[in-house]
């Protein structure tokens, strides 16, 4: 039993910023079905992939048709969700990393992180066709949500005092909300011209602007947090290789020595770019491997 396929609700389908690179890059091209018809799906392995609230009734209708089910549980940005059915499935799979959710080798279900992922529109992209540093003509740039009253501790409005320091050295586009105010078209124009991209947490931690940025080309600077530098998370394949600055008044002087970089020792600049790019490749690799191995043991 190797096959699987994903069962999503239309909700959670119109909802999810992140299908593409779910259903593809850690899923394997594994077929959506918007709802389940237990005539049609059998003694297979499924994904439920759910955004909102985990449906006990479709877990209960999966297994009764002997059916493996693999929880992908979307968007509990703070840890606060009602997480007590996991242990009605076989396996789960979340977003957002808390230590004391990610289970440890021997508990049941077993519980593994996987990376938000990238904006379908943004990517998925050719690495081997980003545009190189140098070459774009923005130092850094940001476009969102820069007045969150509501982000993880207070990060969006350090970052918003810290934003008039940076002069020209950063593009700035605020907006309205949480993936409102501009067209993905813009939006990945932007990154994918921009050197630099900070990526102030915004609800949570875990923000998907760090992997639009990642995917794009645009090297992410970041705080750090506990998802970066966990082994069960980012820190899988050995350190992140963009920058991590302690805070975000530090961003002004920070993107002045880039800019510095970039005219003294381009090929530095170059050379951080080329590292994310690889270094992102193979973290995809790696987690869809691992995401298929532990689908595959059940």
């Amino acid at each position: 039993m190797t096959s699987f396929q994903i069962v999503a609700t239309p909700d959670t389908l119109n909802g999810a910023l992140e299908t593409w690179f779910i259903q593809n890059d850690l899923l394997g091209g594994a077929p959506y079905s918007p709802g389940f018809d237990p005539e049609k799906i059998q003694n297979s392995v499924v994904v439920y992939l759910e955004l909102g609230e985990i449906n006990a009734g479709l877990i209960q209708a999966l297994k009764s048709a002997g059916n493996k089910v693999a929880l992908f549980h979307m968007g509990d940005e703070s840890g606060k969700k009602d997480i007590s059915l996991y242990q009605s499935c076989d396996l789960v799979i979340r977003n957002y990393y808390f230590p004391q959710i990610i289970s440890k080798a021997n508990s049941f279900p077993k519980t593994l992180w996987a990376p938000n992922g990238f904006r379908t529109g943004v990517g998925p992209r050719e690495a081997g066709a980003l545009k190189p540093a140098d070459k774009r003509q923005a130092l850094a740039a940001f476009l969102g949500w820069i007045n969150n009253a509501a982000s993880y501790h207070g990060e969006r409005e350090s970052f918003a005092k810290a934003v008039p320091a940076c002069g020209e050295s950063l593009f700035v586009m605020p907006s309205n909300g949480f993936a409102a105010g501009y067209n993905v078209g813009l939006y990945s124009a932007i990154l994918e011209d921009s050197t630099f991209a900070p990526c102030p947490a915004g609800n949570s931690p875990e923000t998907i602007r760090l992997y639009d940025a990642l995917e794009t080309g645009s090297i992410p600077i970041s705080l750090k947090h506990d998802f970066l530098i966990s082994e069960d998370a980012l820190a899988a394949i050995g350190p992140v290789p963009f920058p991590i600055i302690d805070t975000w008044a530090q961003l002004p002087s920070f993107l002045e020595q880039m800019r510095g970089a970039l005219i003294s020792d381009p090929a530095k600049i170059a050379q951080l770019q080329a590292e994310c790019i690889d270094w992102w490749t193979r973290y995809k690799k790696m987690i869809a491997v691992r995401l298929s191995d532990h689908l595959k043991r059940l």
